[in-house]
């Protein structure tokens, strides 16, 4: 079998597998066996396509690993609360409440576990194996690219197929595609998608959660210029991290 084919093939399993097995279960239970059954699925497609290691995807607890993790963390989760203090500062939302002090650990451990089994899994589908597969054999600004159309195009299985939502992915895809261009591995990628999405999570809830975040708000009606901050947060994001490239760890090999 071509080995395109075999890579296409292996994409729209754990794609599937991902978006519509995983992200679709409301039992949490079977949600946690799914999450399990991924690395083995993941295995047995990486045996399927000869590329065999996670490590050539991108996952390797290379020295410092966590330095990328909780660095990349900060990056996302400073820039997303400056987008969410922007949004209140210009009339996006009113801070209503916010959860009572019993609730408020148990809700960010959630949002914290959740975002970061989410985020790490999003990331190896659409960038870490993409990347692992292509790289070696195109050029690599090529795979860069697929792999960030990839990521626009999946991204609609949450936020609906639109030029805005598919605009915000394309903008925020840049910093997410580019920490594993710049690193060799996902740590940086996900401590970045993670710390968004934490911040999200505090103001928001999970992805499909009716309970909402820490913080209650009412939103109001989303105006030109605070679209525009949605653009903008995300692209001045890409720009520091391009400033601040060299204190990223990069997997060797």
């Amino acid at each position: 079998m071509n080995y395109y084919i075999k890579v296409i093939a292996g994409f729209i399993v754990l794609d599937l597998f991902l978006n519509m097995g995983i992200a679709k279960s409301n039992l949490f239970l079977l949600q946690v066996l799914l999450v399990l059954l991924f690395f083995p699925l993941l295995k047995g497609i990486l045996l399927f396509t000869k590329v065999k290691e996670f490590r050539n995807i991108g996952i390797s607890f290379h020295p410092k690993w966590w330095k990328n993790v909780v660095f990349g963390f900060m990056i996302g989760f400073s820039f997303w609360l400056m987008k969410y203090l922007l949004f209140y500062l210009f009339g996006g939302f009113e801070i209503a409440s916010h959860k009572s002090y019993s609730d408020i650990i148990l809700t960010l451990l959630r949002i914290m576990l959740t975002f970061l089994v989410g985020s790490f899994l999003n990331d190896i589908v659409v960038r870490g194996y993409v990347f692992g597969h292509l790289k070696e054999s195109i050029p690599v600004k090529w795979v860069f690219f697929i792999s960030l159309i990839i990521y626009v195009l999946d991204d609609s299985w949450n936020e609906g197929f639109s030029i805005s939502n598919m605009l915000f992915s394309l903008i925020l895809g840049l910093s997410l595609t580019y920490a594993i261009y710049k690193t060799g591995s996902l740590w940086a990628d996900t401590g970045i998608h993670w710390g968004l999405n934490v911040c999200y999570g505090i103001f928001n809830g999970t992805l499909g959660s009716s309970n909402g975040g820490i913080i209650i708000t009412i939103h109001e009606q989303q105006s030109m210029f605070l679209e525009m901050i949605s653009y903008i947060v995300p692209l001045i994001m890409f720009l520091f991290i391009l400033l601040i490239r060299n204190q990223f760890v990069r997997q060797n090999g």
